[in-house]
C-alpha cells in the first residue's frame, strides 16, 4: 500500500499537532517496513527519514498550507500513485481525490465551541473546508473518547459513529530523576500552554486574588507561547492585585518543563476545552499534583489523579488550591494510581492503532 502523509504541520514546530505529528511517525518508522510512505510537505522540515521505505516529497513553490494542501497535493497524490492519505491537522484536500482514501484526525472542535477565541485564518479556514473535509474522509481519528462524543453530538447526523475510531496520544517518556524527592517541592503552581482565551487563565488569577485578600499568598509560573487574542489576559495582569506573584517564564523546552513539574506545588490547568490535555500526563509522569477542569477531557485523562474544580467560577478554583495547602491534605491520596493512568497511554499504542486503521481501510 502507498500511504500519503501531509507533514506541513511542522511549519508550525511547537505546535501541539506537530509534537503529535512527529511522535507517531517516529514509531511508524520503526513498526511498519511493508508498506510505502510519502510524507508530503510545503516547506522544508528536515523531518528524519531512517526508514527505506519512506520519502519527502518537498515542492519549490512557497506557497500558503492551505493553498498548497487544497491545489498542488491533490496532483502529488496522482503523480506518487498514492492509495491512502493521512490527514492529520482536521483538514484534508477536498478536490480531486478520486479513488485515494483519506484519513481524517480530529483533534478538537474548537472552531465550532470556541471559534471567537481563535485566529482569524484558522476560523475562516475551517468554515470554508471543515465540513467538506469530514465528508471526504473515509474514517475519522480523535484524540479522545471526549472529542469522539462531542463530533458525534454536532456532527452525527452527517457522519456514521461506526466510521469514527479514538485512538489517544502518547505520554512522554520522561523518568524521574534519581535524587527526586517531594519534600523539595515550593509552593507556587505551574501552568503549561498558551495564553489565548480557552485556556481560561483569568479566571485562575481571580481566584488567586480571592486567596491573596485572605491573606494566602500563591505564586503562579506560566509556561509558553503568547497565544492569540491574549491582550485581555496581559491588561488584566498588569492591574491584578497579584500582578508581583505570576512570572512568564516563556516557552520551555523539555528540560526546563521537567523542572517546572518537578518542583512546582501542583499543576493547574483551568482550561474551559481541550482535545486530550497532553500537559496532565506531563505532570503525572513527574509526581506533580495536578488541579484541572471539571466537565473536560481532563477527567477521562487523569481520572483520580486530580483535584477537580469548576472552571467557570474563580471561588471554586481558590477553593480548590487552598485546599491542597492544608496540613491534612492527603497528596499521595491523588497519585496513588497515577501509575496506572499513565500505562494506559503510549506513543507505540498510537501508531499501532493508526497502522491498524490504514491496513483496515
Amino acid at each position: 500500500m502507498r500511504i500519503g502523509i501531509e507533514i506541513k504541520a511542522f511549519k508550525n514546530n511547537v505546535t501541539g499537532v506537530s509534537r503529535y505529528l512527529r511522535e507517531i511517525l517516529d514509531v511508524l518508522q520503526k513498526i511498519d517496513s511493508t508498506n510505502d510512505y510519502f510524507l508530503f510537505e510545503c516547506h522544508c522540515s528536515d523531518y528524519p527519514v531512517i526508514n527505506s521505505h519512506w520519502k519527502t516529497v518537498t515542492t519549490s513553490w512557497k506557497l500558503p498550507g492551505v493553498l498548497y494542501q487544497q491545489l498542488y497535493l491533490p496532483f502529488l497524490l496522482k503523480k506518487f500513485d498514492i492509495d491512502l492519505l493521512w490527514s492529520p491537522e482536521q483538514i484534508c484536500p477536498i478536490f480531486y481525490l478520486r479513488k485515494i482514501k483519506v484519513i481524517l484526525t480530529i483533534h478538537d472542535l474548537v472552531p465550532f465551541h470556541f471559534h471567537q477565541t481563535s485566529r482569524w485564518s484558522v476560523t475562516l479556514i475551517h468554515k470554508l473546508f471543515g465540513l467538506a473535509s469530514i465528508k471526504a474522509a473515509a474514517v475519522l481519528i480523535t484524540v479522545s473518547d471526549f472529542i469522539r462524543v462531542d463530533f458525534l453530538s454536532v456532527y452525527g447526523a452527517i457522519f456514521p459513529a461506526k466510521r469514527i475510531v479514538a485512538i489517544s496520544n502518547g505520554k512522554p517518556g520522561w523518568l524521574l530523576p534519581s535524587d527526586y524527592s517531594p519534600e523539595k517541592r515550593r509552593s507556587f503552581l505551574f501552568f503549561a500552554g498558551n495564553s489565548e482565551p480557552r485556556k481560561n487563565l483569568i479566571s485562575l488569577v481571580q481566584g488567586l486574588e480571592i486567596l491573596f485578600d485572605k491573606g494566602i499568598i500563591v505564586p503562579l509560573h506560566i509556561a509558553g507561547p503568547g497565544g492569540w487574542k491574549n491582550r485581555e489576559f496581559i491588561h488584566y495582569c498588569q492591574k491584578s492585585r497579584v500582578r508581583n506573584h505570576i512570572h512568564h517564564i516563556g516557552y520551555c523546552y523539555d528540560d526546563m518543563l521537567i523542572e517546572q513539574y518537578l518542583s512546582c506545588k501542583a499543576f493547574i490547568y483551568p482550561s474551559l476545552y481541550e482535545g486530550f490535555g497532553l500537559p496532565v500526563l506531563e505532570a503525572l509522569c513527574c509526581d506533580c499534583l495536578v488541579l484541572t477542569s471539571s466537565g473536560t477531557v481532563m477527567q477521562e485523562i487523569a481520572g483520580n489523579c486530580a483535584l477537580y474544580f469548576d472552571p467557570h467560577d474563580p471561588k471554586d478554583i481558590a477553593r480548590i488550591i487552598e485546599s491542597i495547602f492544608s496540613e491534612k491534605f492527603d497528596r499521595k491520596k491523588y497519585l496513588k494510581n497515577k501509575n496506572s493512568v499513565l500505562q494506559k497511554y503510549s506513543w507505540g499504542k498510537s501508531a499501532e492503532g493508526l497502522l491498524n486503521v490504514f491496513e483496515n481501510c
